[in-house]
């Protein structure tokens, strides 16, 4: 994805985040969702939004970047993936398969039987190996875990765990099946690259791997309930028809789903004029409020992430003291700042454990709960920390040890507009409490690049991910921009004290016991809470409109487990495939 394509929203960002796909134990689930409106209507359309580049930048490979409306919920529909997880119940619903079961070191997938792909080709075992052996050359997470695929007979799937992890479910059931007509001669030449001894670092897989991403097909595949009308694709729509063999296609109701291209500048006037039925985009409060105004229905659910406050271990020496951060904790108030960038779109944590509060009482006792602190903003708190630490004010009000003031830049991506807002907030904020902060904004592309080579100070980043397995939180919060990048990022120490967070991490992901991984995460949240290595602003929440006027009759309630779903898992994918929206 090119950074131009970024653009003022969230709403990539966070797909990109909650597309990093670990996950729990699958267990089948039926949909349990309350139907909308009365009985289902069938026919009729749906009115969805995304931006993509037309063709020929635009193409038909979903397994190469650039692929038209890739990353999308809306792939859901033309390539789904075996399973969907339902957040709220900790289960997987069926999609693709039929069942997954785990037993020793074998992870085995049955498949439905019957579905065919919009050529009229039977959907088997074949598309979902060719998937993942093209995955493996691509660094497919399951590989971590896995040494070898198998294909006992059509309708089987086995994996053999060779490191045993509680993510490797999702790691298998939650990626788009890609055909094998359209990519089995590849996947079969990389097959016997790894089964001769050859790695994913070695230059013939990554040859091999070159082939398939330059490889350009002249059709869109689908196994879903629809496929992309490839007439119908132009600069500013698609249609998606009907796939009559495909997953679903005699539970969904809509006849067609109709895609208008645009990023928030250009879906909104759509969402405005009824054109669209619902949207994912990150819009701005003030364009918030305009919905209600004209009242359409705004969703508000979490997305498991959002701006974080993040030091430079050497380049920021004095927050080394955990006391300084705690103190700037303490100093700004985070519910105030998520009122003033998204109003009830965002929301300040309450355990500040480095994952989203959604997700704290799944695997955190109560007792244990009890222990992380808040940090509600309290100035006086955040004072007597500071000369607990050895600080004074000065006759200017900025806070010094030594002589030396604590003066700092705080850096941000101008262009993410909620990001700028809580960067301004908080520099505001700790201006005011004696820490001073010159704020600098460059483009996401060049802030973010500049993070992890280290060159910063004091940085807004995301904290958290969208995704039900708080490995992936910590990672992103103590490795993404820290001990992955070659630049050394924020250079922090992942061992504090008696405290290892790459162990802790690591640990919280092994074996196929989450019961197990429980006091590993529980360890990590309690030292999280405690050193602070970033602070989370708040957390963001959808302000998904949806139109429930025109062509949609009313969605579940808003009280509806449903839309706990994270992006990875979209709650909009669920709702029509098992029939719950249908037209007016």
């Amino acid at each position: 994805m090119s950074d131009q394509r970024y653009r003022v929203d969230r709403r990539r960002f966070l797909r990109d985040s909650a597309l990093v796909t670990v996950g729990l134990v699958a267990a089948a689930c039926a949909p349990g969702t309350t139907p909308s409106g009365g009985p289902a209507k069938k026919g009729g359309e749906f009115h969805a939004a995304w931006p993509w580049d037309a063709p020929p930048k635009g193409h038909y490979n979903y397994l190469s970047a650039g692929a038209i409306m890739s990353g999308s919920f809306l792939t859901d529909f033309f390539i789904p993936s075996l399973g969907v997880y339902r957040w709220a119940d900790s289960k997987w619903e069926n999609w693709l398969m039929e069942s997954a079961t785990q037993t020793g070191d074998s992870y085995e997938v049955k498949l439905k039987q019957g579905l065919k792909w919009d050529d009229g080709k039977e959907f088997t075992s074949a598309d979902v190996a060719t998937t993942y052996w093209i995955g493996r050359s691509q660094s497919f997470g399951i590989w971590t875990y896995a040494d070898k695929l198998e294909t006992p007979d059509k309708y089987t799937v086995r994996f053999h765990i060779s490191r045993p992890s509680s993510l490797v479910p999702r790691l298998v059931l939650r990626n788009g099946i890609r055909p094998d007509s359209q990519f089995g001669t590849f996947a079969k030449k990389i097959q016997a690259l790894y089964e001769s001894g050859k790695t994913t670092s070695s230059d013939e897989v990554k040859a091999a791997a070159k082939e398939v991403a330059d490889f350009r097909p002249d059709l869109p595949p689908a196994i879903g309930a629809y496929k992309i009308d490839k007439a119908t694709v132009t600069a500013a729509q698609l249609t998606m028809v009907k796939n009559a063999g495909g997953l679903f296609a005699d539970k969904v109701n809509f006849d067609k789903i109709v895609v208008y291209q645009g990023e928030t500048d250009a879906v909104t006037p759509l969402v405005l004029a009824g054109d669209v039925d619902y949207a994912t985009h990150g819009f701005p409060l003030a364009t918030d409020k305009a919905f209600g105004d004209q009242g359409l229905r705004v969703i508000r659910g979490p997305l498991y992430t959002g701006p974080g406050i993040f030091f430079h271990w050497t380049a920021a020496p004095e927050f080394q003291d955990k006391r300084l951060r705690q103190a700037v904790a303490l100093a700004i108030n985070k519910p105030e700042s998520a009122k003033v960038t998204y109003g009830d779109s965002a929301k300040a944590q309450k355990f500040m454990a480095g994952f989203s509060d959604n997700l704290v009482p799944f695997w955190i006792s109560s007792a244990d709960q009890a222990k992380l602190k808040s940090y509600d903003y309290d100035l006086a708190a955040a004072a007597k920390l500071m000369t607990d630490a050895g600080f004074t004010k000065g006759s200017d009000g900025i806070w010094a040890k030594g002589g030396k003031q604590l003066a700092y830049e705080l850096y941000f991506p101008s262009d993410f507009s909620d990001w700028t807002s809580a960067a301004n907030h908080a520099s505001d904020s700790l201006n005011k409490f004696g820490i001073k902060i010159t704020p600098r904004g460059a483009i996401s592309s060049t802030q973010l690049a500049d993070v992890n080579a280290g060159k910063f100070q004091i940085a807004i980043r995301g904290w958290g991910i969208g995704n039900p397995h708080p490995q992936s939180s910590f990672i992103q919060d103590l490795q993404t921009h820290n001990t992955i990048p070659a630049g050394g990022g924020m250079a922090y120490p992942l061992t504090q004290g008696s405290t290892d967070f790459a162990a802790l991490i690591n640990a919280m992901g092994d074996g196929f016991d989450t019961e197990k991984q429980k006091p590993a995460v529980t360890a990590a949240a309690l030292a999280y809470n405690d050193l602070l290595p970033n602070i989370p602003l708040w957390e963001r929440y959808g302000n998904n409109p949806v139109n429930e006027k025109k062509r949609v009759a009313p969605w579940p309630a808003d009280s509806d487990p449903v839309y706990k779903n994270g992006g990875g898992d979209s709650f909009t994918s669920i709702l029509i495939y098992n029939g719950t929206l249908h037209s007016i």
